[in-house]
């Protein structure tokens, strides 16, 4: 029979043996996982570098749509120059649109032409049978606004001819003056 001794040495030998093959082992499923790791970011990596040239192939179009894009606007300037022909052209077109310009217009003209067309309103709105008091009051105010802009231009041109009345006063007494200083 072995002795109790050399029993405990088998047992350490043999534990030892298996701690080697376990580190070993491990080792090894380390190294599996380490090369598994770098496969899928090597495959992570590969798709980003892709993205990123689809990206600059993006760019790169855009840029040129960019450059493309600009310069000097042609299509507008034919556009205008088509509008233009077509005012010129017909006679129904240019009195549309002098109506439209009309109706913009923020001066006494313009004032006048909106109270035209309200007035057209309330007559229209009295042959279908409706109120024309909304009609009328917006005749009436534009026609107080366009009475309001004459009367400030008329104050304008008073106070205007006052200013030169006054000075070509001034400048009749200096010549007098002058006239009578060298007698």
């Amino acid at each position: 029979m072995a002795s109790i001794q050399s029993v405990i040495e088998d047992v350490k030998d043999s534990v030892q043996d298996s701690a080697h093959r376990l580190e070993g082992k491990a080792a090894i499923e380390a190294s599996k996982a380490f090369v598994k790791g770098q496969k899928k970011m090597t495959a992570l990596l590969a798709e980003q570098q892709n993205e990123l040239r689809d990206i600059r192939q993006d760019l790169k179009k855009l840029r040129k749509q960019r450059k493309s894009g600009g310069g000097f606007p042609w299509t507008l300037v034919l556009l205008a120059g088509g509008a233009y022909a077509l005012y010129r052209s017909n006679a129904g077109i240019r009195d549309q649109i002098d109506g439209l310009l009309g109706r913009v217009d923020p001066g006494i003209k313009g004032n006048l032409t909106r109270a035209g067309d309200a007035v057209k309103d309330a007559a229209s709105d009295v042959m279908d049978g409706k109120s024309p008091v909304d009609a009328a009051k917006r005749a009436g105010g534009e026609l107080q606004r366009a009475g309001e802009k004459a009367l400030d231009g008329a104050k304008d041109t008073a106070a205007d001819l006052k200013q030169d009345a006054q000075a070509k006063a001034k400048d009749l007494k200096d010549d007098a003056q002058n006239a009578t200083k060298g007698n």
